[in-house]
């Protein structure tokens, strides 16, 4: 069932019903720490929690490098890459335990922690000061078990960002799987941090004041200075003081590397091919003696100008509008992968969608298939995003990249079992379609050239050398499909026959979001 406008409208306004702005609850971290023992963990959808928190992104610098070798591209490779993350992720879960912190996500070979004890905006020096530490403890852990429990095959450095500073918790789970999302500036600045080829610790400006170093002035400096921390005294004003010793980090290394031997053997991966269409997996069941292995699609679409977007709802007191966009947003971006395209959601990352979608049978997939309905997933998502555009307050300046690549692709759950498992997709064609949506500003697709090369004749030509295509919605796509029309270089962004529908659905749905301010502040 294609993307309708009546529908997806539909949704929109049921979503605010369920998540209006007047019924958002906003609370403080610290006030919230007093009265749970997880203060972050099942928050409701209607619960925005403010948290003072230091951030950490772990990239394995060399992993996708072993994803990007085509010539080593395999199952019985992808098995290896997989039994390697399965024993990173359960190490990496006991050394966060350890430090009391809180895995927000694992994304392929990205860690997202954050450090969010001793409480208080007072601690923050202290907070920064652990987030090293137990940044210290996994570049390590990573080390001893790439030479030892891998034998060097996937030997591996980390490139590590930290920063420091207010966000929103909300939750991104659903039913048993519960996990907060962190919306604002600290989780991003730390991710570009973290974003490079070199290893190393990279403070931010803010993280290397609170600890007594020179601030820098630039993104370009700090990603460009790295951090030593080895027997360094961290936090030595009125914060306190934390010494890294290296004789701690060895030891911890050492017990988690013990059983991170133990995961190793027991990940015995057995792969089946899924019938599309890949809405019907079910995460729950998959596990390394249960897993899926198979050609499909892999689709990432970030709303661009978000964090600009979380940081102007916190400065100015609209966490309750953002919250409840934030919910509409999702709840119909989800709703149009999987009930109009049969397409599988992976997880949200921030403000970022992966989706998966094939076309076949349960002995092969049809790639031509496949890649022309991801295309028309692309146009579906740009739709359903427009309209909430023209429905939702505050959002007129966002824009939605999409990237899409397709390639043999592995799908289980790894790491420590049950809730703490974490759903797992990595492949060439994720981390290739991942990259092409980075590249992309908020009013284009770009399709990589497995996916390129598979378009019809017709369709191909309306792309740009590098795969690139502006504005492609789902009344542009239909005309393209059927040869009618070609794709200007601008369009607008919805249809002039959706104006005084979504008129119409923003009028009906003031009552649930009156509180949110003029959608233009």
């Amino acid at each position: 069932m294609p993307w309708n406008l009546t529908r997806s409208a539909e949704r929109i306004r049921k979503a605010l019903e369920t998540v209006p702005v007047t019924g958002v609850g906003v609370e403080n971290f610290e006030a919230r720490a007093k009265q749970f023992r997880d203060p972050l963990l099942r928050l409701q959808r209607n619960t925005a929690v403010l948290v003072h928190g230091a951030h950490v992104y772990i990239q394995l610098t060399g992993y996708n490098s072993v994803l990007q070798d085509v010539q080593r591209e395999s199952v019985a490779r992808n098995r290896r890459a997989l039994q390697f993350l399965h024993t990173h992720y359960a190490a990496c879960d006991s050394i966060i335990r350890d430090f009391s912190a809180q895995r927000v996500d694992f994304h392929g070979s990205r860690l997202h922690a954050v450090v969010v004890a001793p409480a208080g905006p007072e601690n923050e020096g202290l907070r920064v000061a652990r987030a090293v530490e137990m940044a210290q403890a996994i570049a390590r852990l990573v080390e001893v078990t790439g030479e030892r429990v891998h034998r060097g095959e996937f030997k591996t450095e980390t490139r590590i960002g930290i920063d420091t500073g207010m966000a929103v918790a909300v939750n991104s789970g659903r039913g048993s799987e519960p996990e907060p999302l962190f919306l604002g500036n600290p989780a991003n600045y730390a991710a570009k941090l973290a974003a490079g080829s070199e290893p190393g610790i990279y403070l931010s400006d803010r993280a290397r004041q609170l600890v007594g170093l020179q601030t820098l002035g630039t993104l370009k400096l700090q990603k460009n200075r790295i951090f030593d921390v080895r027997n360094i005294s961290l936090g030595s004003s009125s914060s306190g003081s934390l010494t890294v010793s290296d004789a701690r980090i060895q030891t911890l290394s050492n017990e988690v590397k013990y059983s991170a031997e133990a995961y190793f053997r027991d990940a015995d991966f057995v792969f089946h091919q899924h019938t599309p269409p890949l809405w019907t997996i079910d995460y729950s069941l998959l596990m390394p003696s249960n897993s899926i292995h198979m050609r499909l699609v892999s689709l990432f679409a970030d709303i661009d100008g978000f964090t600009a977007y979380v940081s102007n709802c916190i400065a100015t007191g609209k966490v309750g509008q953002l919250v409840s966009n934030l919910h509409a947003i999702r709840y119909e971006s989800a709703a149009t992968l999987k009930h109009d395209y049969k397409g599988k959601k992976v997880r949200f990352i921030g403000d970022c969608l992966h989706g998966i979608i094939a076309e076949g049978t349960a002995y092969e997939t049809d790639d031509p298939r496949s890649v022309l309905t991801s295309l028309q997933l692309a146009a579906g998502l740009r739709s359903s995003f427009n309209l909430c555009k023209e429905i939702l307050p505050g959002i007129d300046n966002l824009g939605l990249a999409i990237g899409v690549e397709l390639g043999s692709t592995p799908v289980t759950r790894l790491g420590l079992r049950g809730e703490m498992s974490v759903r797992c997709v990595t492949s060439k064609a994720v981390s290739d379609s991942e990259d092409l949506q980075s590249e992309c500003n908020g009013r284009e697709t770009m399709v990589g050239g497995k996916a390129l090369a598979l378009l019809p004749g017709h369709l191909r030509e309306q792309f740009s050398s590098t795969g690139k295509i502006v504005d492609l919605n789902v009344q542009r796509l239909e005309k393209l499909v059927s040869g009618a029309a070609v794709i200007p270089k601008a369009v607008p962004a919805v249809a002039a026959s959706s104006a005084a529908w979504a008129a119409s659905a923003s009028s009906s749905a003031g009552a649930v979001r009156n509180s949110g301010g003029n959608r233009n502040a």
